[in-house]
């Protein structure tokens, strides 16, 4: 205990050479680490204060230099009672070392200005608008006298923008212009500012979200993936936090009823519910533009239970059209689907479940809804619809007068949960990469002797193969050939998968191989022996950049996981059993790809035929674009005609017996 004393107060001294030296944020992680070494350090929260006040005052708004809502440590839409409070609160934590630690004065000064400016209504309103005006796009816009249109087309009036604190346009000009005739553009300039700020957050919310938000075993709800078209959620356990990353352990639900079974085995995002922690699933995020909310939760039946429901005055997005049975059946549905903001006014009950009302957007707001006019319309959720709730919005309910027009009961929701299919933001933080533009696959050296039978002369710069990997020994490991070293070997660059759902992260965190998507060639070079390559991959070659991308083809054979589900997992893959099927068409985005089911023809261990039910018909199913993850790898085959003269139909194929995947016994 006391070499950890010795220890803290090192550190302690560090922070306070860096805070001479102007380092606020080195300072404070070195205090932190001091009040983790030794805890009962004198005054180790008001140095920590210090260190965080001074950081925030380096956040410059133009015109005061300081932004006062951070010095204070407080929300723009904190009233005067809180203003005060946190002012005393700060001011009587630090008199007591305000000699004994360096810049504990300039501290106290910063307070003092953040509170004459914000306890002021009118040095308040001018700080309000001079920190909402948007200093990047500072040109001039055409200003109509009367109203400007936000960007969903509603009117906002210029003199409601101008008396949200009961301002007229002289207060919203600088000193510097008052009784001078005002520049159009200066004016424009200022209430650009002030649209701007009413059509973001007014709340804040994604202050909320900054990385030191992110505390070890807090459950974060995280948007399940904002490349595709709609937003469900799903939840992590905060495990581990590296620079600007986020480890989670991902919470598995539980599933009730043989829909929402069927729901879960098709990676449909799933928000209330019983979860558990699956350990096998962590999965490695960066902190901006995932996460959504901090979780609240309640123990289950067990600890190692988490039971998530939605509670009275919280906001949720409701599924339209919501149909469990067709959408578990046909999970691509949910890609077109869209959803509403409900109220929650009941808390939830396992008998009769959840009952909530519909909000609607105020007019002239980008993100503010109330309740519909009929407040009696009310929506019962019962406990067997609950997977209806697509996810919780964060919002923030306004209690009248904040903002010009808006009522008490009114809500502000989250832009980043309010996404529809035709909402996507311009400005996501989630940058989506442009698709590349593919060249049509050229066939390669096509062998109908199977077997590791190549030569120099079957090989190009530039082609694509598969390799033999891992420890079965499969085909699952592409490669881009660079040149031959040998008559025996050659030189190639691996193929790296370029993972985009969420469920291809965690895959691809596991260790599991991934066959079809988009492909990267990146730095890794190595030499393989000719009997080390299976065949050659018809692909789509990027034109600019290089990236393919693989999927099976009309015409292969392929071998495909059983039971391979979003819980598939270490102990299913190490003794995996695969399904060969043959592939009917093409892979298209939007339409499930077509395949039927092969078997071994009977006493011929090499040849297959497509597997007939009782009634005749082929064994036929549909692969969609999330289920790729369950192709295994391809299995080079072809038809040996003439083969019905002995005894083997005609139609079947001829596989190669090396890449044949374990007997399905």
């Amino acid at each position: 205990m006391s070499y950890n004393k010795v220890e803290a107060v090192r550190e302690k001294s560090d922070a306070e050479k860096l805070i001479l030296s102007n380092d606020y944020v080195a300072a404070r992680t070195k205090l932190k680490k001091a009040q983790q070494l030794f805890p009962a350090l004198d005054h180790i929260a008001p140095m920590l204060t210090v260190c965080e006040i001074l950081s925030a005052s380096t956040n410059i708004i133009p015109g005061y230099e300081t932004d006062y809502y951070w010095v204070l440590q407080l929300m723009p839409s904190s009233n005067l009672t809180d203003i005060t409070s946190q002012y005393q609160k700060l001011v009587s934590l630090l008199q007591p070392i305000k000699y004994k630690f360096p810049a504990t004065e300039l501290a106290l000064k910063l307070l003092h200005e953040a509170y004459s400016v914000l306890s002021d209504k009118k040095k308040r309103v001018t700080f309000d608008i001079k920190r909402g005006i948007s200093w990047v796009n500072y040109e001039s816009f055409e200003l109509n006298p009367n109203a400007i249109s936000d960007n969903n087309g509603d009117k906002v009036h210029v003199n409601n923008i101008l008396q949200e604190s009961g301002s007229s346009s002289s207060d919203v000009v600088s000193e510097g212009h008052k009784g001078q005739d005002m520049d159009i553009n200066s004016v424009s300039r200022t209430l650009k500012g002030v649209l701007k700020r009413v059509e973001q957050d007014y709340y804040g919310f994604d202050s909320f979200r900054t990385h030191e938000c992110f505390e070890l075993r807090d459950i974060w709800a995280v948007h399940c993936c904002l490349r595709e078209p709609f937003i469900g959620g799903r939840y992590g356990q905060i495990c581990k936090k590296s620079g600007g990353e986020i480890e989670v352990t991902w919470l598995k639900p539980i599933p009730v009823t043989e829909g929402e079974r069927r729901w879960f085995d098709a990676g449909l995002p799933v928000a209330c519910g019983s979860f558990c922690l699956d350990t096998e699933t962590n999965g490695i995020i960066g902190s901006k533009g995932v996460f959504s909310y901090k979780c609240s939760w309640d123990s289950g039946v067990t600890e190692e239970l988490f039971e998530i429901y939605p509670k009275k005055g919280e906001v949720w997005a409701l599924y339209q059209d919501f149909d469990l049975e067709e959408w578990s059946y046909n999970p691509d549905v949910i890609q077109d689907c869209s959803f509403k903001p409900f109220e929650i006014v009941s808390d939830y009950s396992i008998y009769t479940g959840v009952e909530c009302c519909p909000l609607v957007k105020v007019n002239g707001f980008k993100s503010i809804f109330e309740r519909t006019e009929d407040e009696n319309v009310i929506l019962h959720v019962g406990p067997r619809d609950l997977y209806m709730l697509a996810h919780n919005i964060p919002a923030y309910r306004f209690t009248g007068g904040e903002i010009d027009g808006v009522r008490n009961g009114m809500f502000e929701l989250d832009q980043l949960a309010l996404r529809n299919s035709s909402q996507e933001p311009e400005d996501s933080t989630v940058a989506k990469e442009k698709e590349p533009e593919f060249v049509d696959p050229t066939p390669g050296p096509d062998s109908t002797v199977l077997g590791p039978n190549w030569s120099v002369n079957d090989f190009t710069m530039g082609q694509v193969w598969s390799v033999y990997t891992g420890k079965d020994l499969m085909p699952r490991q592409y490669v881009v050939i660079n040149s031959m070293i040998s008559p025996t070997r050659l030189s190639a660059t691996v193929l790296e998968p370029e993972p985009v759902p969420d469920i291809d992260l965690s895959w691809k965190n596991r260790n599991f191989p991934i066959v079809c998507g988009m492909f990267r060639a990146k730095d890794t070079v190595l030499n393989f022996d000719l009997s080390q390559l299976s065949h050659s991959v018809n692909c789509y070659k990027s034109m600019s950049a290089s990236v393919y991308k693989i999927f099976p083809l009309k015409g292969e054979v392929w071998a495909v996981f059983k039971n391979c589900k979003s819980g598939f997992n270490r102990l299913n893959y190490d003794n995996y059993k695969c399904w060969v099927v043959e592939i009917l068409s093409d892979f298209s985005e939007g339409e499930k790809m077509m395949v039927v089911r092969l078997v071994e023809v009977k006493g011929c261990l090499t040849f297959y035929e497509r597997l007939q039910g009782e009634d005749g018909f082929e064994m036929v199913r549909g692969f969609s674009k999330r289920e790729m993850l369950c192709f295994s790898h391809r299995i080079p085959a072809f038809r040996v005609p003439g083969i019905g003269g002995h005894g083997i139909p005609e139609s079947s194929w001829h596989l190669e017996p090396v890449a044949l995947p374990p007997p399905n016994t």
